[in-house]
């Protein structure tokens, strides 16, 4: 939604506070756009927003030569508030032009960042970055700030410049534009210390609004450590979420209190959109912690309780990639920088770590006792009032009336405030939206009331004003990123009345039935309408729009549970639920790779699955609230198969639980019980469909949730046998995280070719200013024998090119860039997470990040005309605990253009890589061979080896086939 928001609302984005979806989805481009009031007032909004000078004539735009700089400047203005943001960026760029050509560094500076708010309007924001770093970039630096922000060596460099970069005050003007365009690219570190340069060089009257604006990073890099957290079960980023939440608020707070009562009436705004973020955020809070962190937390208060006392602040220091930057906003040590205060107090001591024991005893106290407290003393009606009585006395404006729309959001959320208040409030603003002609906030107006009486059960009502919303926003020209909420909205209201299994007589049953059709073609529509959005919502900051497990992943599976509500739904449902859930996924896939994935040369897996690989079925299992939905796809037959299975309310602890146990030596029991509850919750029905047809040795799977992070091979099919039969003894696996795979094939070539690199540790004194979970990786022995075991496999079958014993990235990159092969292998450590900030390998000189991989194989990809076959990542892991993680594994294969990709969930002695390595070159030398049966029977000759003590999955079942199968 971001980019629309952006597109549509430009005066909305610089200061939106959230930075992911969930319920906040609904209000956020409002919250941004009030923002802007705390700046320019609200009587200004409209004329002030474009900065610069203001010349006296206010010109019509003529497209005549021989205009003036200062004319074209107010055409592009007149054409920026008027909505035609490709005229404006025309006029500006002239402008910039005809700016330098007077050497006037001071408005070519100003136009470009107006240009800059132009191109964000139209949703073009790497653009409109690369835009403001024109003003600060050295001589024959770096143009593009995609490249900039992705080449680490080139960011980090321009980050010790930029200081000295901005010398004037059109140039620090600019920072805090460059710094909120940066939260919205999600280079929110970035985001966070630009705009503390631009508080530290502005002038004390404009540091309210920048503190407004360092507020909204730091609550995105809460919302961002909550969702880590949700995925990983890190503590450290649970630590991190508070510690970035606390700084928001005194963020907020400092910014309020830098305004007195003497400051004039934009001072004043600022001080009036602090508090409306300290309101909606304490909301967040307690939402995310009544929740969420309830679902992942047997004691939602007791997690948070620990790990905030004395005898836990040694976790503080544990992982401090989330300290390093956050400029504390505390008046006693305003902008430090904890490294400095623990530099400050080498002593381990409470007294000499007296700093930061006060300021987590801030935390702790604030956290405990006031935000995440059920009793909530901090939001009372008083202080309700208070700001309603501000708002109140504002002028009838659009900007005014997103401000009302904010805080009614708000007082929906809030238990304590009667109902009839809450309407009243609405209706007076839907009247002043329609004195004014507006009818987007008139349609939010009915909308939110909808909301209201939707979470007071009042259904009928809900319904009514809903529809009213809806019908207004599909009248509107930009219809779609207001018209899929209120359809989301009505889909729900339809759905609870009356409910299908509340049902009793004929009447009432068939009524139920209505409801759900009508909630099936509204839950279409809003899909409908999202899929339209989706390449725009892939341009924008994926962290703040598709936060899955929030809103957006809720739409999707209400209307897969909506599909498949039936006990035998038809073939145009189950069709339709696969689908839903595979866009799903590829969404998840393109935010984590921050591109639209791509397109090119691909079929469905139905047509490979019938033409290419009749011996392989699909399975598509699809989480829901209660149960497990399984739909399968077998070959050469048109109708799909479905099953349903009820699972149990811990089901995610017993996953959870069944992969530590699949990494402990002495489990075998444990994780042959597990295996086989596993089992026959996903396959042991399915095994009814496929055991019909011979044919069928391989299953791929395109897996949902939290069941990617454990290794099929390892489900137990029978345990009543010794050793107990696997999943693996029947049938290869494969992995497909998307419906569409670049076009496969078997290796067909004689003769494979293959480039191998291998790192026995990495260079610790190049390693030491990274973070210390780089540092901490233990030695490869065996990497330079596991290289050399595929030359001795291979022999004259293999053309080997290597890297060995220590590559470094320089090395990595030229062998990339000037070779042919078929297939990558990399004996080096690694880590894959649904971050892709981190998912990387090691070089000997530095951690190469997904992105940065990326980069390095662009150029590979222009000079091999062939995608590479496969890349076996044999040393490699998923972070632990995150359950997106085999996204990092994906992410790899596409950034290097690969058809498919071999992994390891879990580390293993580099001893044991070494055997299976040799095992499986011999088998993919087999002709005629698939890439999943080399796997599989590289697998069972490594559990099977005389004497070596490999019988537990650990050791034989971690390996994972991820896209091509073939």
């Amino acid at each position: 939604m971001e980019p629309l928001l952006k597109r549509y609302f430009p005066k909305l984005y610089p200061y939106i506070p959230v930075q992911k979806v969930n319920h906040r989805i609904i209000y956020l481009f409002i919250v941004a756009f009030i923002s802007l009031i705390s700046v320019f007032g609200i009587h200004k909004l409209l004329v002030e927003r474009a900065i610069g000078s203001e010349p006296a004539a206010q010109l019509i735009c003529t497209k005549t030569p021989n205009v003036s700089p200062e004319q074209l400047s107010t055409q592009g203005r007149e054409r920026y508030e008027n909505g035609r943001f490709d005229e404006a960026i025309d006029c500006w760029q002239k402008a910039i032009a005809g700016y330098r050509k007077l050497d006037n560094e001071t408005e070519t500076v100003n136009n470009q960042i107006n240009l800059a708010q132009a191109e964000q309007a139209l949703g073009f924001f790497p653009r409109a970055c690369s835009t403001l770093l024109q003003i600060y970039r050295e001589e024959n630096g770096e143009e593009n700030c995609k490249i900039l922000l992705q080449d680490e060596e080139k960011r980090n460099e321009f980050r010790k410049k930029l200081a000295e970069r901005a010398n004037s005050p059109s140039k620090i003007a600019g920072l805090r534009s460059f710094g909120n365009v940066l939260r919205g690219l999600g280079e929110l570190n970035l985001s966070n210390e630009v705009l503390s340069l631009s508080r530290d060089k502005s002038q004390a009257q404009e540091k309210a609004a920048i503190w407004l604006d360092l507020g909204n990073t730091q609550r995105a890099l809460s919302n961002k450590e909550q969702d880590l957290y949700y995925r990983s079960q890190d503590q450290q980023n649970l630590i991190c979420a508070i510690i970035d939440a606390y700084a928001a608020t005194e963020a907020y707070k400092i910014a309020e209190g830098e305004i007195d009562s003497t400051s004039p009436s934009p001072f004043n705004n600022i001080k009036l959109q602090s508090q409306l973020n300290q309101l909606s955020l304490v909301l967040d809070l307690q939402d995310w912690r009544n929740n969420r962190l309830k679902e992942q937390t047997k004691g939602k208060q007791d997690v948070l309780d620990q790990l905030f006392k004395q005898s836990s602040l040694f976790l503080l220091n544990k992982e401090k990639y989330c300290w390093e930057e956050l400029k504390i906003p505390q008046s006693s040590y305003k902008s430090t920088n904890l490294r400095d205060i623990e530099a400050k107090n080498s002593v381990e001591t409470l007294e000499s770590k007296q700093p930061i024991y006060i300021f987590t005893t801030k935390i702790r106290t604030w956290l405990l006792d006031n935000q995440l407290s059920d009793k909530n003393p901090l939001i009372q009606l008083p202080q309700i009032d208070k700001i309603q009585q501000q708002i109140e006395k504002l002028p009838v404006t659009h900007a005014a009336l997103f401000t009302r729309l904010n805080f009614a959001k708000n007082l929906i959320r809030i238990k304590i405030v009667p109902t009839t208040t809450i309407k009243q409030f609405l209706e007076t603003s839907i009247k002043q939206a329609k004195d004014i002609h507006d009818s987007k906030i008139e349609s939010y107006g009915y909308g939110y009331l909808g909301e209201l009486y939707e979470k007071r059960g009042e259904l009928e009502l809900a319904k009514e004003y809903t529809k009213k919303a809806l019908l207004i926003a599909q009248s509107l020209e930009l219809a779609s990123e207001t018209q899929y909420l209120w359809e989301w909205q009505l889909g729900r209201i339809y759905f609870k009345i009356p409910a299908i299994t509340q049902a009793q007589t004929k009447g009432m049953q068939q009524e139920s039935l209505n409801n759900l059709n009508a909630a099936r073609e509204i839950y279409q529509s809003a899909y409908r309408t999202l899929q339209s959005m989706r390449r725009e919502l892939v341009a924008g900051n994926p962290d703040a729009l598709f936060s899955f497990q929030n809103d957006i992943d809720t739409i999707y599976r209400n209307y897969v549970n909506l599909l498949l509500w039936d006990n035998n739904p038809s073939q145009k449902y189950l069709f339709k639920a696969r689908e839903v859930i595979a866009s799903l996924q590829a969404v998840e896939l393109e935010n984590f790779l921050r591109v639209a994935c791509p397109e090119y040369n691909v079929e469905k897996i139905d047509q490979i699955v019938d033409k290419e690989s009749p011996n392989a079925a699909f399975l598509y299992p699809i989480r829901l609230e209660n149960k497990i939905e399984v739909i399968v796809k077998l070959p050469n037959q048109g109708e799909l198969k479905r099953y349903s299975k009820t699972i149990p309310n811990n089901f995610d602890e017993q996953i959870r639980q069944f992969q530590r146990d699949l990494e402990e030596e002495y489990t075998f029991e444990d994780v042959t019980k597990e295996g086989k509850k596993v089992y026959d919750w996903l396959l042991k029905e399915a095994v009814a469909f496929i055991k019909n047809d011979k044919r069928i040795d391989t299953l791929v799977f395109a897996l949902d949730t939290n069941l990617r992070n454990i290794p099929l091979a390892a489900l137990v099919v029978d345990d009543t046998k010794n050793p107990p039969t696997y999943l693996i003894d029947n049938y290869a696996i494969a992995l497909a995280p998307r419906l569409e795979i670049p076009t496969p094939r078997i290796i067909q070539d004689k003769k494979l070719s293959v480039l191998a690199a291998g790192l026995t540790k990495p260079d610790a004194e190049k390693y030491q200013q990274f973070p210390k979970y780089l540092q901490n990786f233990g030695k490869l022995r065996f990497a330079t024998k596991e290289i050399n075991a595929i030359e001795e496999i291979g022999g004259s079958k293999i053309s080997l090119s290597k890297l060995v014993p220590d590559f470094n990235t320089k090395d990595f990159q030229e062998k990339v860039n000037n070779s042919t092969f078929q297939i990558l292998h990399l004996a080096t450590h690694g880590e894959f997470s649904s971050s892709p900030e981190k998912t990387f390998i090691l070089a000997s000189d530095k951690p190469i990040v997904v992105n940065e991989l990326g980069n390095i194989f662009r150029r590979q990809a222009q000079n091999q005309p062939e995608p590479v076959e496969l890349i076996v990542l044999s040393a490699c892991e998923t972070a632990a605990g995150d359950q997106r993680a085999t996204l990092g594994i994906s992410g790899v294969g596409v950034r290097a253009g690969a058809r498919s990709a071999i992994a390891s969930l879990w580390a293993l002695d580099d001893e044991i890589s070494v055997e299976f390595t040799r095992k499986l070159y011999e088998q993919l030398l087999v002709p005629e061979q698939t890439k999943a049966q080399a796997l599989r029977k590289a697998q069972r000759e490594l559990r099977d080896s005389p004497g070596k003590g490999y019988e537990h999955p650990r050791y034989w079942a971690p390996y994972i086939l991820l896209g091509n199968w073939l």
